[in-house]
């Protein structure tokens, strides 16, 4: 990118420079965020600046770029592990810790889908609503022994409803209903601030590292400045993290519009909110010097105010069958669904045509692969029979108890179809792990094979050619704004041309 500076980053710069108060960045897809907030920090007075970036590779691409003497980037993980072993100093990380508290305060007996809804809704409250689902303090709610219900838990119901962690009628027969999770949830959450496992020096999980310090208030205000970078995918508890490791201003940097991981419990108006809540100044970044100019009409069809660079190129909009991606499609390519079902289809295709390929995302092979072992089938036709009455089970379950049950189906229905593709052709189960292991496998860098990619996944990359998958966007309409951002998202992923394709 030239030095030749914009109006919009100038003011960015001005606003570092000498501004006073808090700011909001409005940054829109491939802007020059990173460019910009590095130039921008380096020209600020204070002394001890955080960048705090959402993950690990984020930070350590900020660390590689910084040439201020006075900005560090960390990531706010690392931020709140370095506030608990002030307190705990010989505590260590244990992934399993949410796991073992949910079977304690559930009991040893306890049903391991319960256990598990139990963990999963502790693990959410620690994020979203990491102080006020602890609340003890009693509503007008009541239980099934009349009993008045704690606010805390009231929140943490919500959550559970929200995330669709919900016992179905079987379960509720049995006493497992919504409320009984939320209260155990409550129970692990509090049982997470205090020192448990092997040792005097305490486990924490991934989780802790960022709910302990603000729920216990362990955060010391010891930078000068702190800028909150990728701020739409934070939740609450990072958000908090941040502002309270801030004594001076604080800079929030982030794009609403690629706000795409509510599922995950990250908060999609924080930017907003920030802004009211820091009674901040706010600037604008919309200018990218990714996209060429047809993909930045596209985009801005969703996103009005994207703009595409005075000397961008025009670029290319395209459009091709499913069938013809393996032929057209060459190394270093994305090929983009919102589902993962396709993409297994199109993987096996493309290495079928003698060129490399895999599907993006590890735990995503993972969890197939626990499907898939949990089925216990002998042969490749037990498998597909086994894995329909699983689907059908699941289906069911969604209708009974999911708040949201489409999307549930057409989550399950998504992994059961994504198995099934990848079973095509091959002859056992053990073969089928194998491959789901290889093509999930990070081997090679992205330049030497096809990406087959969630648009999930391919956030923060990009590619000179990428094949959209139109017809698998919009699946529901309950997250309108959410599915519009993720078409966003998916559309500015492309430097040069954009294949848009159908079946």
């Amino acid at each position: 990118m030239s030095k030749a500076w914009s109006a919009q980053q100038s003011a960015i710069f001005s606003w570092f420079a000498t501004g006073r108060g808090n700011l909001v960045v409005r940054a829109r897809a491939g802007t020059g965020k990173t460019t910009t907030i590095i130039e921008a920090v380096g020209r600020a007075p204070e002394r001890n600046v955080l960048l705090a970036a959402f993950n690990k590779r984020i930070a350590d691409e900020l660390t590689g770029r910084i040439t201020a003497d006075n900005a560090q980037a960390k990531t706010l993980h690392s931020v709140g592990f370095s506030a608990i072993r002030r307190h705990w100093s010989k505590c260590r990380v244990n992934v399993d810790r949410g796991a073992d508290l949910a079977r304690n305060v559930c009991g040893q007996d306890a049903p391991d889908p319960m256990v598990g809804f139990v963990r999963k809704v502790a693990a959410l409250g620690k994020g979203i609503a990491p102080v006020s689902a602890l609340s003890e303090e009693l509503t007008e709610i009541r239980d099934a022994r009349n009993q008045p219900v704690a606010a805390g838990v009231v929140a943490l119901q919500r959550i559970a409803d929200d995330f669709d962690c919900v016992p179905d009628d079987e379960w509720e027969e049995e006493g497992w209903d919504t409320l009984r999770i939320a209260q155990l949830a409550q129970r692990a959450m509090q049982a997470a601030l205090h020192k448990s496992g092997a040792g005097d020096g305490g486990e924490i999980d991934f989780d802790d590292m960022i709910y302990l310090p603000v729920a216990l208030n362990w955060v010391r205000p010891s930078f000068d400045m702190v800028v909150v970078d990728e701020a739409q995918d934070m939740n609450a508890a990072q958000i908090l993290l941040a502002q309270r490791s801030c004594r001076g201003r604080v800079a929030v940097v982030g794009d609403d519009r690629q706000a795409i991981y509510g599922f995950r419990g990250a908060d999609s108006t924080s930017i907003d909110r920030l802004l009211r809540s820091l009674k901040a100044a706010e600037l604008p970044l919309t200018i990218t010097y990714r996209c060429p100019q047809r993909i930045v009409d596209r985009a801005a069809r969703i996103v009005p105010d994207y703009q595409a660079a005075p000397n961008a190129p025009e670029g290319v909009i395209s459009r091709a069958g499913l069938n013809a991606i393996p032929r057209l499609c060459q190394p270093g390519d994305f090929v983009l669904s919102r589902k993962n079902a396709p993409l297994a289809g199109v993987c096996l295709a493309i290495l079928r045509e003698g060129k490399r390929a895999r599907i993006e995302g590890k735990d995503i092979g993972k969890h197939l692969l626990s499907i898939v072992r949990r089925l216990k089938a002998k042969s490749m036709p037990d498998l597909l029979k086994r894995l329909e009455k699983w689907l059908e089970k699941e289906k069911t379950r969604a209708l009974k108890s999911s708040k949201h049950p489409d999307e549930k189906i057409a989550k399950v229905t998504d992994e059961a179809e994504t198995i099934a593709g990848l079973a095509d052709g091959l002859s056992g189960p053990r073969e089928l792990e194998a491959r789901i292991d290889s093509l999930f496998a990070d081997t090679e860098g992205s330049a030497h094979q096809v990406v087959c990619s969630s648009v999930h996944r391919s956030k923060g990359l990009e590619a000179e050619r990428v094949f959209l998958l139109e017809f698998t966007l919009y699946p529901g309409k309950r997250m309108e704004i959410e599915e519009r951002n993720i078409e966003y998202v998916a559309i500015t992923r492309a430097r040069h041309e954009l294949v848009i394709v159908s079946q």
